[in-house]
């Protein structure tokens, strides 16, 4: 996948301030391009990651994006029978793709581009398994069960990522720790942003015991208000959701690598300062970015870091 970049600084981020008015289009010529607008659609918050991607990388992180996106897509599906037999045959496919057989035109496009030993897709299965969770509708007591569940659904996409982006990741524990950590923290914006329609849907991503010391019940969080007690719980989510977006310590050739993740850090980072400067009323409509905003941003990030 090649970018096309007409009449745009952006082309030379490191250098020159971008036009943020320019929306840049992306060739979608390895992957089939009604996947990726779907996972990935232009002008969203991964679109920019993917835009700040090497060349001979965006390929496979566009199809990581693909995968995670069809999972979610499965886990969403109206028919329990349909989303579990979905389920069922992406974690079969997975085994396919560790044993480089591979039928999906993602994990194909993966199996061709993938970067170090194939012990390390099966991090893959771990998004399923929040898939899993997500289509039981499960609960979580408290704000550590609840992390659990983002490392797995947003940690180890990020961990999948950077290993795509940088081959040294593999034996950099703490390197991997904090890619991980920051995954945390944007599967949290995504669950601060998305509370009423994540509620609508039938799944609640609040700590329970949270939940019970302010005397929240489940019909709140499908209301056209933001009552204050949910503010006040939002606000506890989006401020430990920063505290897992703040910047690692990382050497500068892995952070020069890991460019995309800075940009979708950023982004993130940028869209729960927007969430807290509304109050957390987040029931109304969906809070997004402005469309100048997010290349401002990403551009920022791209050439400073997060």
């Amino acid at each position: 996948m090649q970018a096309v970049l007409p009449k745009t600084q952006l082309a030379r981020a490191k250098h020159k301030s971008p036009n943020p008015s320019v929306l840049l289009a992306m060739d979608t010529s390895a992957i089939d391009s009604s996947l990726l607008n779907r996972a990935a659609p232009p002008g969203s918050l991964r679109y920019f990651a993917l835009l700040y991607t090497p060349a001979e990388q965006r390929d496979a992180i566009a199809a990581l994006f693909v995968i995670d996106n069809e999972l979610r897509e499965s886990a969403n599906s109206a028919n329990h029978d349909v989303a579990h037999t979905r389920l069922q045959w992406w974690r079969a496919e997975i085994d396919r793709l560790v044993n480089a057989d591979p039928q999906h035109p993602a994990t194909r496009l993966i199996h061709s581009r993938h970067h170090g030993g194939r012990s390390s897709l099966t991090k893959l299965h771990e998004i399923v398994a929040a898939a899993d969770m997500d289509l039981a509708r499960m609960t979580y007591l408290n704000q550590q069960e609840l992390r659990a569940y983002c490392a797995r659904s947003g940690g180890a996409l990020l961990e999948l990522m950077a290993a795509q982006l940088s081959t040294s990741l593999e034996e950099n524990e703490s390197a991997r720790s904090a890619i991980t950590k920051l995954g945390i923290g944007i599967r949290q914006t995504e669950i601060v942003r998305d509370l009423r329609q994540d509620a609508h849907d039938g799944r609640v991503y609040l700590p329970l015991d949270e939940m019970e010391r302010l005397a929240i019940a489940h019909e709140q969080l499908n209301e056209r208000e933001t009552s204050p007690s949910v503010r006040e719980l939002l606000k506890v989510l989006q401020q430990d959701a920063r505290e897992h977006l703040s910047k690692p310590a990382v050497n500068e050739p892995l952070h020069e690598a890991l460019r995309p993740i800075w940009v979708l850090t950023a982004l993130h980072r940028r869209l729960l300062d927007r969430i807290a400067a509304r109050n957390y009323d987040v029931a109304p409509e969906r809070i997004e970015l402005g469309p100048l905003e997010k290349p401002w941003v990403a551009w920022r990030a791209a050439r400073r870091g997060i």
